[in-house]
C-alpha cells in the first residue's frame, strides 16, 4: 500500500515553495508517495503547481487582516468554507500524515486534518511563530523549525531544527551557469536585487535611485527582479540613463532563480524566510531590507543572521540610494568581510532540509497504522 502524503500551504510565495520543496524531496525518495498538495485559489498556487505538474487542491482561504475591520468577517467566513473544502478532498484522497507550512491555506488544512484522525506536522518559517502556527501547533505531531530560536515558543520534545526547505531548482547550478545564463561578465560582482514574487517598493526605488553610481562602477553588474508592479516604472528609469547588460539588467520576474542565485555575488532583498534560507544554502552575503510590518517577523529573522555575520541589515525607514551605495561599496571595497559573510552563510545555510523533513513524514507515516482500503 503506497503512502499518502498532503502538504498545505499557498497564498504566497514563502509559503508555498517550502510544500512544494518536500513534495520534490519525497519524490525522489519514494517515487510511490502518494501527493496532494492545498494551496489557495489566489496568488500565484495555481499558475505554479500546474507548472510543476502536482496533484492539488485550491482552497478558497484568505488572510486574516492584522487591525479588526469588516475584512475579518469574509475572512472568516472563507476559513470556515475552506476547512469543508480540504475535508471533503482529504477524506477522499485518506493521507497517512498531513504537512504544513504556515500561512492561511495551512489552518484550513489542518482543523480538517484534525477531524479525520490524520497526524499533522507543521513547519515554522520565521523566527516569531506566525498567528497560523502558534494556533495550530496544539495539534501537531512535530514541528520542524527554520530557525533554532523558535524551539523556545513549543513544546521542545515536539521541535526538531530543520532549516527551511529549499526547492531543488535552487541548488546545483554554478556561478558560471548563472552568468551565461543572464549575459554577464565574469570579471565584475553580481548584485541580485529581489523583492520576492511581488517585488518590493521601497527597494525598486533606492536601487533606482542609486543606479548612476552603481553604473559607474566597473567591477559591478545588477540583476534587478521588481516585481510586475514597479517594473514599467524601472525600466524607464533604466532607459533614461542607458543602462544597459552587462552593467544593469532589469525583469519583472524571474522563472529560473536557481540561476539567477548563482550567478550572485551579493544579494540585497527582504528578509523573509524563504528568501534568506535560499541565500543561506547557496553561502550568499546578503544586504536585507526587514519589511516593517507583519508584527515585526523579519527583523526578528535578519538580527541573529547579522549577529553570525552573514547579512548587513539596513531597516526599511533608512533605506535610500544612498545608504544603499554606501552599504554596497563597504562590501565591495573590502573582499576580506565579503568572503568572511559568505563563509558565516554557508555555515548557516541548510541545503538538506527538505530532504530532512520528507524523511520525516516518511517515517511518521510509516509508524503509523494503516489506512483500510
Amino acid at each position: 500500500m503506497s503512502t499518502h502524503i498532503v502538504l498545505a500551504g499557498g497564498g504566497t510565495a514563502g509559503h508555498l515553495f517550502p510544500s512544494v520543496a518536500v513534495a520534490q524531496s519525497l519524490m525522489e525518495l519514494s517515487p510511490e508517495v502518494e501527493l496532494l498538495l492545498l494551496g489557495a485559489r489566489r496568488g500565484l498556487d495555481a499558475e505554479l503547481l500546474e507548472q510543476l505538474n502536482l496533484p492539488h487542491k485550491l482552497l478558497s482561504a484568505r488572510p486574516f487582516p492584522y487591525a479588526l475591520s469588516l475584512r475579518w468577517l469574509s475572512s472568516l467566513m472563507a476559513l470556515g468554507w475552506s476547512v469543508l473544502q480540504a475535508f471533503r478532498a482529504l477524506r477522499r484522497f485518506r493521507p497517512d500524515v498531513l504537512f504544513a507550512s504556515g500561512g492561511y491555506v495551512a489552518a484550513p488544512g489542518v482543523l480538517a486534518a484534525r477531524l479525520l484522525g490524520v497526524p499533522c506536522v507543521i513547519h515554522v518559517g520565521d523566527v516569531l511563530p506566525d498567528r497560523t502556527n502558534r494556533v495550530l501547533r496544539r495539534y501537531a505531531r512535530r514541528i520542524t523549525l527554520t530557525f533554532e530560536a523558535s524551539a523556545e515558543y513549543f513544546p521542545i520534545e515536539k521541535t526538531v531544527h530543520t532549516g527551511p526547505p529549499i526547492r531543488k531548482e535552487i541548488l546545483g547550478y554554478s556561478r558560471e551557469d548563472g552568468l551565461a545564463h543572464f549575459g554577464l561578465d565574469c570579471a565584475r560582482k553580481t548584485l541580485l536585487v529581489t523583492g520576492g514574487s511581488q517585488g518590493a517598493r521601497p527597494i525598486n526605488r533606492a536601487v533606482s535611485e542609486a543606479l548612476p553610481e552603481l553604473l559607474a562602477r566597473d567591477d559591478l553588474q545588477t540583476v534587478h527582479l521588481t516585481g510586475q508592479l514597479d517594473y514599467e516604472e524601472v525600466a524607464a528609469r533604466a532607459a533614461e540613463l542607458e543602462a544597459e547588460p552587462p552593467a544593469y539588467r532589469c525583469l519583472p520576474f524571474c522563472h529560473e532563480m536557481g540561476l539567477a542565485y548563482a550567478a550572485a555575488d551579493i544579494i540585497l532583498s527582504r528578509a523573509g524566510s524563504s528568501s534568506l534560507g535560499e541565500g543561506l544554502a547557496l553561502g550568499k552575503p546578503m544586504i536585507v531590507v526587514p519589511y516593517p510590518h507583519a508584527a515585526g517577523h523579519q527583523m526578528a529573522n535578519a538580527r541573529p543572521l547579522a549577529e553570525a555575520g552573514a547579512v548587513v541589515i539596513i531597516e526599511n525607514a533608512e533605506l535610500t540610494g544612498q545608504s544603499l551605495v554606501t552599504t554596497l561599496a563597504a562590501l565591495l571595497d573590502d573582499p576580506d568581510r565579503l568572503a568572511a559573510m559568505a563563509e558565516a552563510s554557508r555555515k548557516l545555510g541548510k541545503p538538506d532540509a527538505a530532504d530532512v523533513i520528507a524523511r520525516l513524514l516518511l517515517e511518521d507515516a510509516d509508524g503509523l497504522p494503516r489506512r483500510q482500503p
